[in-house]
């Protein structure tokens, strides 16, 4: 079998950047602002850049982001053909390759469930108090927003690392609350890294009541992130970058250490990465990444959406055991 490949794609929302809203920022490390939206076209170059490659993996769509309305009933400041486009796209180009799920309600400040009001924590740091009660019906109210756009999910993503400080309590949240929302016994979620690694792969997390959960990592790091504070749109410059995840020659990167100790390669990238405050570089780096991998690696990896990797660990569960962290 060839090894599983994926690439895990952070904070997309309709129009709106959840990094702008939450950033302790409002201009760029090289003093341009910081831009508040990104228009559809991106995502579309996004799915041309997918379809081209083959590319799979984990794709978030934030339910309220950045506490501006929610996907279903709208959002502040954004054209509803627009938001309604921006949807459309998600389910009929990204959805067939990517499993796609929340991150959390807004990426932002946390939700008081009963008003929809904003509260004064950020959803990490109220997060990080929570258990099981508390924890399980703000999960549900993601997905269920997911769900009535359109959008049925098996896993969710932590905004930051949400949930990390009481992770037991989380993990049976999110097999409790996709049970819930959706009626599926299998779950996944993203909160952990395992960079640096040997050997680093997804694991089963939680087996209870007949549910089971599936914690996928991210296994490299986020190099396009760079791109958001440089006006650089050059090929020199879209090389460099490529070069720490894979090279032209398929010898060197990230992606290539972890495949040669046996690890999964699961590459991750934020959506602010790829609009690179709105040049769009990181797409070019993402193309460019992906050829190299076609180029390369076609006889080693298959690419793979969460939901594969998950009914793969899931086939073979002794095979995945959980790591020490």
């Amino acid at each position: 079998m060839k090894t599983p490949i994926s690439w895990i794609i952070d904070d997309p929302a309709p129009v709106i950047s959840v990094y702008y809203e939450h950033a302790k920022k409002n201009v760029t490390e090289d003093g341009r602002p910081l831009i508040p939206t990104y228009p559809n076209e991106m995502l579309f170059e996004f799915c041309d850049i997918i379809e081209r490659h083959g590319i799979k993996g984990k794709f978030s769509v934030i339910p309220m982001p950045g506490n501006k309305g929610d996907i279903v009933n709208g959002l502040e400041g954004v054209d509803q053909s627009k938001l309604n486009e921006w949807l459309e796209c998600v389910k009929t180009r990204v959805m067939p390759a990517f499993s796609v799920g929340p991150e959390m309600l807004t990426h932002h400040k946390a939700v008081d469930l009963a008003t929809g009001a904003p509260l004064p924590l950020n959803e990490r740091d109220w997060a990080s108090t929570q258990d099981r009660t508390t924890l399980v019906p703000y999960i549900a109210k993601a997905l269920s927003i997911l769900k009535e756009a359109g959008i049925d999910s098996i896993g969710v993503t932590s905004p930051w690392d949400f949930g990390i400080e009481v992770e037991d309590e989380y993990e049976h949240s999110v097999s409790a609350a996709v049970e819930k929302v959706n009626q599926s016994k299998k779950a996944w979620f993203f909160l952990r890294g395992l960079r640096d690694r040997p050997n680093a792969k997804p694991w089963v997390a939680l087996e209870e009541d007949g549910r089971t959960l599936v914690s996928i990592p991210a296994t490299t790091r986020d190099r396009i992130w760079a791109t958001i504070d440089t006006p650089r749109t050059d090929k020199e410059y879209i090389c460099k970058i490529a070069d720490m995840l894979i090279t032209e020659d398929g010898k060197e990167g990230e992606v290539i250490r972890v495949l040669e100790t046996g690890g999964y390669p699961i590459l991750i990238t934020h959506w602010q990465s790829l609009m690179s405050n709105g040049l769009g570089t990181g797409l070019k780096i993402m193309d460019e990444v992906g050829k190299r991998i076609s180029a390369n690696l076609s006889d080693k990896v298959q690419w793979m959406s969460f939901e594969e990797i998950t009914d793969l660990v899931l086939s073979d569960k002794e095979s995945y055991p959980k790591p020490v962290f």
